[in-house]
């Protein structure tokens, strides 16, 4: 999955790239977690980072329930849907 978006709140762009995609992100920063590697930009980096040590929570939709935040595609991209906002574009994203 490749995800680009703009976080107003910090004014900064953002790129998460995982599973296949990670092999075309060298210019990123990597975060593990659970055995899965992700690779987002420095400043989303050190978000998701903080986010898994110290709010581990994701929604999937609007109305909850919240669920552990992991580094799975379908978890990230509620994650960054309804806590980072921002999304722009998002490609590879997993159905259902």
């Amino acid at each position: 999955m490749l995800v680009t978006g703009y976080d107003d709140r910090t004014g900064c762009g953002y790129v998460l790239r995982t599973g296949s995609d990670t092999a075309e992100g060298a210019d990123c920063t990597p975060v593990t977690s659970g055995g899965l590697t992700v690779l987002a930009t420095p400043e989303l980096a050190a978000m998701l980072r903080d986010a898994l040590a110290n709010r581990p929570v994701a929604l999937l939709s609007w109305t909850g329930p919240e669920v552990p935040l992991d580094l799975t595609d379908g978890v990230l991209l509620g994650w960054l849907t309804h806590t980072v906002g921002g999304i722009v574009t998002v490609a590879g994203a997993p159905t259902g």
